[in-house]
């Protein structure tokens, strides 16, 4: 335990220091895949928009290696009675219809985002998703299988006091034991402060490794969005989505989930376009190629 401690300590110490290439920090070489859900309006070539759909968005990532992951947002895998989200209840039929269709993705992993239910009601909460994880794995045995920001639970930025999450992370262990991957979320909340993202990032990496299943995959969800209150949203800059890609992998990540919004515009109102040959994508293609 006190090894732990002291080893914590040091990560948490390398990450307030970091620049943006790491390179007082050393890290096991060791394989890291890059996923993305991009549901923007298309992508930049020479100079030009070019408009594509989420399927033909993802093949064209898929050419510079970034590769997709089944993303299953709650509405498609509950019913609500009475139109509130807490009261959310299983569809076994609709689960078992995306258990299925998932096996003929098989190399292409599982995410079920469920936010609905109360998450610090840490009786009903972790049953409910016991009971979906059940059985989407009763049709489906071969998808690797993973929760959005639930094991460990989602910190919302980094505070001194992060440390009370370990309680309610520990009443998850349940549903801990039964996902394939652990995927914590790392989104800006922040906003464009590298220092305080680094020390979330420290701490909801060792939070995973709590559970005590060493063989499971950390792959947390990263965005290279910042939604600032009261402002437009900003993307992360080259040196920003470096850091962040950087620090995973010298905690020991196996890769990443790029999550972006469907709602998310420009300054004037329009559609974003990807580009891989600038800003935080141009991070994200360095950094491949690289690790």
């Amino acid at each position: 335990m006190k090894m732990h401690f002291k080893f914590l300590a040091f990560v948490l110490l390398a990450s307030i220091s970091y620049n943006s290439h790491a390179q007082n920090v050393k890290a096991d070489k060791h394989p890291f895949k890059v996923y993305a859900f991009i549901v923007y309006g298309g992508y930049i070539q020479k100079g030009t928009e070019v408009k594509a759909s989420y399927k033909q968005l993802g093949q064209y990532l898929l050419s510079y290696g970034i590769k997709g992951y089944d993303l299953i947002y709650e509405q498609k895998m509950l019913d609500y009675p009475g139109g509130k989200k807490e009261n959310g209840v299983p569809n076994m039929n609709r689960i078992d219809s995306l258990g299925r269709e998932a096996i003929n993705f098989t190399n292409t992993p599982v995410s079920l985002d469920m936010e609905g239910w109360q998450r610090f009601d840490t009786i009903k909460t972790p049953k409910r998703m016991l009971e979906v994880i059940g059985e989407f794995k009763k049709v489906n045995k071969i998808s690797q299988l993973g929760l959005y920001a639930t094991v460990p639970q989602n910190t919302y930025a980094y505070s001194d006091n992060i440390s009370r999450y370990d309680k309610l992370n520990k009443a998850y262990a349940s549903v801990a034991a039964a996902v394939d991957y652990f995927s914590p979320s790392l989104y800006n909340y922040d906003g464009h402060d590298t220092v305080g993202w680094n020390k979330a990032a420290v701490y909801n990496m060792a939070a995973c490794k709590k559970y005590g299943f060493p063989d499971k995959p950390i792959i947390p969800y990263i965005t290279p969005e910042v939604t600032q209150k009261g402002g437009p949203t900003t993307m992360l800059s080259y040196e920003e989505m470096m850091n962040h890609l950087e620090i995973l992998y010298k905690l020991g990540a196996s890769g990443c989930l790029i999550w972006t919004s469907s709602g998310t515009r420009d300054a004037n109102g329009n559609r974003m376009y990807v580009d891989v040959n600038s800003g935080w994508l141009k991070a994200v293609r360095d950094f491949m190629a690289t690790h």
